[in-house]
């Protein structure tokens, strides 16, 4: 056994958790790019760092673990079949009925699900389509196999067309 190996301490443990939740949600700002997501997904890295805290055996390492804990889940969170319904096809989000059919149907929400999908829609198909796919739930790996080209590409595709979406969303 490593001297340094065994180093924790729950009120330590505690403190560290306390003192990082600041950081961890400017991360989680920075993934979800939503203030209510961002904070949720806190909540839910904190309680699972509670939950497996004897799982961290030296206080020392609480900063990775955390973050790890905090991506982990965001990774979760998208795969969900919640993150799959962003994006609906556009009949849908025009045959939408009355905005009094419960919190999805809010007006506010419901443009901006339009406006996402009409500036996806903007965007050139190469990069179009790999984000339509994604956000409708394919991995990467399908993916490259549906479009017939390297992960790699589909990963990059991905990346430049958030990264024209971001641009367009701040101008």
């Amino acid at each position: 056994m490593k001297p340094d190996e065994y180093n924790f301490d729950p009120d330590y443990f505690m403190y560290d958790l306390v003192q990082m939740q600041e950081q961890l949600f400017y991360f989680a700002l920075q993934l979800t790019e939503d203030r209510e997501d961002a904070l949720d997904l806190v909540q839910e890295t904190s309680f699972k760092a509670l939950r497996n805290r004897g799982r961290l055996h030296n206080n020392d390492h609480i900063r990775a673990w955390l973050y790890t804990i905090l991506k982990n889940t965001y990774i979760n969170y998208l795969r969900s079949s919640h993150y799959r319904h962003l994006i609906h096809d556009s009949d849908e989000l025009n045959n939408r009925a009355s905005p009094s059919c419960g919190p999805e149907g809010a007006p506010y929400e419901e443009l901006q699900k339009k406006e996402l999908h009409e500036i996806i829609g903007m965007l050139p198909n190469e990069y179009e389509r790999p984000i339509k796919m994604f956000l409708s739930g394919y991995s990467y790996k399908e993916i490259a196999m549906h479009m017939d080209i390297p992960i790699g590409t589909v990963k990059s595709r991905i990346h430049l067309g958030k990264k024209q979406i971001r641009k367009v969303y701040t101008a």
